[in-house]
């Protein structure tokens, strides 16, 4: 892994998101991973364009998984994604309607106590960005629609898939541990989640890439994307960066060498 900051960004890892803020955002067509929460400039709402050409200005965004987006223009901005099997999630992922949607309003970060312009610059506390976390959800899924209760049979299943990062997830092997059909598993996961259970693995794989990185730069530790990657249970180097296109249009060595970590796991979850 390279020495220099292959991009301007701050990456921050909760224990159930992920969160990158950049000061200069720009990016092409590209998939979400996850049900995402993204937030810009008050001043100068970002807009972003839609698979289908169609554009949408504000200044948070619900961000579908799955969903499709481009940013030609550049603005601050953070992403944050939340992971699509906790119930925060899959809430997200409800309310995004399986598009890219304005949130009313402005204000968002700033009445949680927190500026994009430090998220950007990586100069906050790690408590105090996953205390802002939970605040700005919280305010989110307070609106009318609530929060999507979980199948009580998926639950448990978040911890498992992370433990089992290599390969394709077996919905059969599913279904077996959770007592009901390939196919109930199939229809359960997408009615539940928004995505299917491939889509989600792929989301388990960058999270845990991220993970890597993270504790490696933080220990002072060099190691290759390649090694780092594979850690995260990708087949090989062009399977994680098709991947790693795919959902951020970065190459591997850009997504593994932002301007900081910060470990936020430490702060709690939802």
């Amino acid at each position: 892994m390279s020495v220099a900051h292959a991009i301007a960004g701050v990456v921050y890892l909760g224990r159930d998101w992920l969160m990158y803020a950049d000061p200069a955002l720009r990016f092409n067509l590209s998939q979400n991973v996850a049900p995402a929460l993204v937030l810009g400039p008050d001043d100068a709402p970002a807009t972003l364009t839609r698979r289908d050409g169609s554009e949408v200005c504000s200044p948070v965004f619900l961000h579908a998984g799955g969903a499709w987006s481009g940013m030609t223009g550049c603005s601050a901005m953070a992403f944050l994604y939340v992971d699509p099997l906790s119930a925060v999630g899959a809430s997200l992922q409800q309310r995004a309607q399986a598009s890219v949607l304005a949130w009313p309003g402005a204000g968002l970060m700033r009445r949680h106590g927190m500026e994009l312009v430090e998220l950007c610059t990586g100069g906050v506390p790690a408590d105090r960005v996953g205390r802002w976390v939970v605040a700005v959800l919280a305010e989110v899924l307070a609106a009318p629609g609530g929060r999507l209760r979980m199948d009580p049979r998926l639950t448990g299943l978040r911890e498992r898939l992370h433990q089992r990062g290599e390969g394709r997830a077996d919905p059969a092997a599913v279904a077996g541990e959770l007592g009901l059909s390939a196919e109930h598993v199939r229809k359960l996961f997408r009615q539940q989640v928004g995505m299917t259970l491939s889509s989600y693995q792929s989301w388990v794989r960058l999270y845990q890439v991220a993970v890597g990185a993270c504790e490696a730069q933080q220990r002072g530790l060099v190691h290759s994307a390649t090694e780092l990657v594979g850690a995260g249970g990708f087949y090989d180097a062009s399977h994680a960066s098709r991947a790693i296109r795919r959902y951020f249009d970065l190459l591997p060595t850009e997504m593994l060498a932002p301007k900081a970590f910060v470990d936020c796991r430490q702060a709690g979850g939802f």
